[in-house]
């Protein structure tokens, strides 16, 4: 169990390969949330592999991310509604903890999504 001061969510060899991923993103225009492939699909809502997880806390890292290209406030009622069915049924079953980082640590703010975590154990 870790039990020092978290400066990030990631291991060193996790964090380096995430940054080395930023440095070939810097020009790039597209969002790499939406070109995702589901491994699990809603109406409204997709489940899918975080390529980078927090390897530090996680044996399993998945997003939950909105299929349109959306921040929160934009979200329809509809994907709300769903979202919250999502959150009671399948996420509570299968996922430890949701994570949503704050705005100043989104590396993708503009398309919305939530961590989700299947903790290591012990």
């Amino acid at each position: 169990m870790y039990t020092g001061t978290m400066a990030s969510l990631r291991t060193r060899e996790g964090k380096k390969k995430y940054q080395e991923y930023l440095k070939t993103q810097e020009s790039s225009t597209s969002c790499p949330l939406c070109d995702k492939k589901p491994i699990k699909d809603f109406n409204f809502w997709i489940v899918a592999e975080n390529s980078f997880p927090y390897d530090r806390i996680a044996k399993t890292h998945h997003l939950l991310l909105p299929k349109r290209h959306v921040s929160e406030k934009e979200l329809t009622g509809e994907e709300l509604e769903e979202l919250a069915s999502i959150k009671e049924s399948h996420i509570n079953t299968e996922y430890d903890w949701i994570i949503e980082a704050t705005r100043k640590n989104k590396s993708i703010p503009d398309h919305f999504h939530l961590h989700l975590i299947i903790a290591i154990a012990n």
